[in-house]
């Protein structure tokens, strides 16, 4: 008797060393450029950040020259002649002096207003005259309306202009300036005015071409962004950024983290307006070209691993799996598996070695009670023939449909989705053990009808079966099919809802399983054709499952027991099991 030489334990086989090697190779490749990748990312955060900072101190500086404008405007109107003459006191009923006084200023007025980029307006009251002359026809101005006017900045409010109510920086001019610091009354206010509207208009442009997302910032008020920008969003960061201007008040460059995404945030004070200019933009947007570099160096390394595998699997399977078959294949003969049979392999020197090995295993096995091993084997593929007519083949629907979901980013409906699925086959690829309670069978129904619910909303379904038929044995795939039936013939052409009813009672002798649908149903003729299709040997591909499940109920429970099909009250098919207890 000969024996195996066993190979010692821990050898490693060629496959397996050459895929060592190539793994080996490719570590200090990838070691290098995580190190490279890193170091270029951080030098372009850097650089970015400092780029980012010079754009918005421009931004600033361009900001804060045009209010600069307007307020030195203010002077430039106050030391006007006819602003001076405007100051006069006149009677209380108004003489063409003082009217033509008044239509001079408003014409210069109007043509300070319009020298600017900005929407603005410029306002003239005399208190001693109680005279006005303004740009902005719609404000009502008097001396209450100056009473609280801010002089010493910048004051942000709603006011009511030519356009309605808007969101305006104003700020007043007083003569003689001495009143600002001793008490008295001023003799004149010159009020400026400019809509935030011109500062979203300059973030809009200063936004076009770039992954930029500016807003004005001021602790006081809501802040000034862009019409493009998510106010939630904004708001949010307007909180986090009274932490970031904690440590550096006038302006700055950070690197923070909000809502589990990194950001670059820069900012610089206004010394006009008092308030803060904030730029953040999301890294993955600007580092997306450094993503993709890195995406495609992984890429190309998956590619050179994909081609080292296959170099090793050419080796394996024309080299290592042969002798791996072989081994095998003795071990079968010394365990008495005499039927092992060896697959031909490459067609190069193992080609004959595994040729002979097969014609003696054949040889051998002709020695040994062959018509007994062919009947058992002939049972076993005729149940499992059997098991595979009932089992549905509606794997390829699934894929497809699981596909859709992925690329809609439907992550829950996929995990429950395949959780059904999953179950459903667990169950259905069980060949061992034949029977099964109700209870398991009807697990299987379930996943098979959410299978199909989640892929069709028009699906409903119920169930009513007597809790104490569920301990009950029967056959596997015994009573799915009548389900599947009723959704594969009933439910196409069926508009509308779809409704399954499943019900389980007892009956005098026995027990009964229901499924009843408001499909399209059969006509009369078709319906009598049906029936008795299931008593023949064979029957047409439609009613294949059906006459297996007559078969089987007739087999295991007697010719008492069978499969009943009528016209349902719901409109579609009634289909059931009918089964005596004990059998016959």
């Amino acid at each position: 008797m000969f024996r195996i030489r066993r190979r010692p334990a821990g050898k490693m086989n060629i496959f397996t060393k050459v895929m060592i090697v190539i793994v080996l190779m490719l570590i200090p490749i990838i070691a290098m450029y995580n190190s490279s990748n890193k170091t270029s990312t951080r030098v372009v955060e850097q650089e970015l950040l400092q780029i980012n900072l010079n754009r918005i101190r421009f931004f600033v500086e361009q900001m804060d020259v045009e209010v600069n404008r307007l307020w030195r405007a203010a002077f430039v109107i106050a030391a006007d002649p006819d602003t001076l003459q405007l100051q006069l006191r006149t009677s209380s009923e108004p003489n063409y002096s003082t009217l033509e006084t008044k239509r001079v200023l408003l014409q210069k007025l109007d043509m300070q207003s319009t020298s600017f980029e900005w929407e603005n307006d410029f306002t003239v009251y005399s208190p001693l005259s109680d005279v006005v002359a303004s740009t902005n026809m719609k404000q009502v101005y008097d001396s209450a309306y100056f009473k609280d006017s801010v002089y010493d900045r910048w004051d942000y409010r709603v006011a009511l202009t030519d356009r309605g109510p808007e969101k305006v920086f104003v700020r007043v001019l007083n003569t003689p300036f001495e009143t600002l610091t001793k008490l008295g009354d001023p003799n004149l206010y010159v009020e400026v005015m400019f809509t935030a509207d011109n500062l979203v208009k300059m973030l809009d442009r200063f936004m076009q071409g770039s992954a930029s997302q500016p807003f004005l910032y001021h602790p006081d008020y809501d802040p000034i962004m862009s019409r493009e920008l998510d106010p939630e969003l904004i708001k949010a960061m307007a909180e986090q950024f009274n932490i970031i201007k904690a440590e550096n008040p006038a302006e700055g460059s950070v690197t923070i983290t909000f809502r589990d995404e990194p950001y670059l945030v820069n900012y610089v004070a206004s010394s006009s307006l008092g308030w803060y200019l904030v730029d953040f933009q999301p890294m993955k947007k600007v580092l997306q070209p450094i993503n993709h570099s890195k995406l495609t160096f992984y890429g190309a390394g998956l590619l050179l691993l994909l081609m080292g595998i296959a170099s090793a699997s050419l080796l394996y399977r024309n080299v290592q799996k042969p002798i791996n078959d072989l081994i095998r294949g003795v071990k079968s003969l010394r365990r008495g598996a005499y039927d092992h049979r060896i697959n031909s392999g490459p067609n190069n020197e193992f080609h004959y070695l595994i040729e002979q090995f097969n014609l003696m295993s054949e040889d051998i096995q002709t020695l040994i009670d062959k018509v007994y091993a062919e009947q058992l084997s002939a049972k076993e593929s005729s149940l499992k023939h059997l098991q595979a007519q009932i089992n549905p083949h509606f794997l390829y629907n699934n894929f497809a449909y699981i596909q859709s979901m992925a690329q809609l980013d439907r992550t829950k409906v996929i995990i429950a989705f395949t959780q059904h699925l999953s179950q459903y086959y667990r169950y259905t690829t069980r060949t061992e053990q034949q029977l099964t309670i109700l209870a398991e069978e009807m697990d299987l129904i379930r996943n098979y009808l959410e299978i199909h619910r989640m892929q069709s909303e028009r699906l409903h379904y119920q169930e009513h079966i007597e809790e104490e038929l569920m301990s009950n044995l029967m056959p596997r795939l015994l009573f799915q099919p009548l389900v599947e039936n009723a959704i594969v013939h009933g439910m196409e052409g069926k508009r509308g809802q779809f409704e399954i009813v499943i019900t389980g009672s007892r009956t005098e002798d026995g027990w009964e399983l229901v499924v009843e649908d408001n499909g399209v149903g059969m006509k009369q003729g078709d319906l009598l054709a049906l029936r008795h299709s299931l008593t023949l040997l064979t029957s047409a591909d439609h009613s294949l499952g059906l006459r297996n499940v007559h078969q089987r109920l007739k087999h295991y429970y007697g010719p008492s027991s069978g499969l009943m099909i009528d016209h349902s009250p719901l409109g579609g098919l009634r289909v059931g099991l009918k089964i005596k207890d004990g059998g016959d």
